[in-house]
């Protein structure tokens, strides 16, 4: 075999498998059933009383990479403080369209992108640890994120997370202030992911 067959030979053999794994969209997500995850994101939050920067962090635990459930804490600093521990569920619809009608064709950081847009919804204990009277009080979380690959193997990674959520206690329960109180957060971090086999479904390449 001359030596330029033999390049192209051995780049095909390199690239075949990832070009597999680019037709079905999985990128190795399936290899386990469920996946963990944690972040770190740092950002602002608009209220009514101004804006403040805020750090998150958060863990995550979803099956087959589309729904699971997510707990987190928002740190406010500076101003009048609206520190937020919530649990939602974690749902990522787009990963389960796509990959439903075999619509993953690459790049993978696309696809990868894509399938991570998610949407959240849950409930919030704001400022925790104190009494009704003196600011803490329960709100409704709702949110939304995409990610970013940047660096991936077979379902583990590090992406960058874009994330934006409102954390809103109504009249009803506003802390004894006798008005609603609400936050838009929005940021970015870094969210570090694994994955592992719970039993719940076999390794999938």
């Amino acid at each position: 075999m001359s030596r330029p067959w033999l390049v192209i030979a051995l780049v095909a053999a390199v690239v075949a498998p990832a070009s597999a794994l680019a037709q079905d969209g999985v990128y190795g997500r399936l290899r386990g059933d469920l996946v963990l995850s944690v972040e770190v994101l740092g950002g602002a939050s608009s209220r009514a009383a101004g804006m403040h920067a805020i750090g998150s962090v958060a863990v995550r635990a979803r099956y087959l990479d589309m729904t699971g459930v997510a707990l987190g804490y928002d740190r406010s600093f500076g101003g009048e403080r609206h520190d937020a521990l919530w649990a939602a569920v974690d749902f990522r619809p787009v990963f389960l369209a796509r990959f439903a009608y075999d619509l993953a064709r690459g790049p993978r950081w696309l696809d990868l992108m894509l399938d991570s847009i998610g949407v959240e919804l849950g409930a919030a204990w704001i400022r925790p640890g104190e009494a009704l009277q003196n600011g803490g009080g329960f709100g409704l979380v709702v949110g939304t994120g995409v990610e970013l690959p940047l660096a991936w193997s077979n379902g583990r990674g590090l992406t960058l997370r874009l994330a934006a959520r409102w954390i809103d206690a109504p009249a009803y329960n506003a802390q004894g202030t006798g008005a609603s109180d609400g936050a838009f957060e929005f940021g970015g971090g870094l969210v570090l992911r694994t994955i592992t086999r719970a039993g719940l479904v076999g390794a999938h390449d």
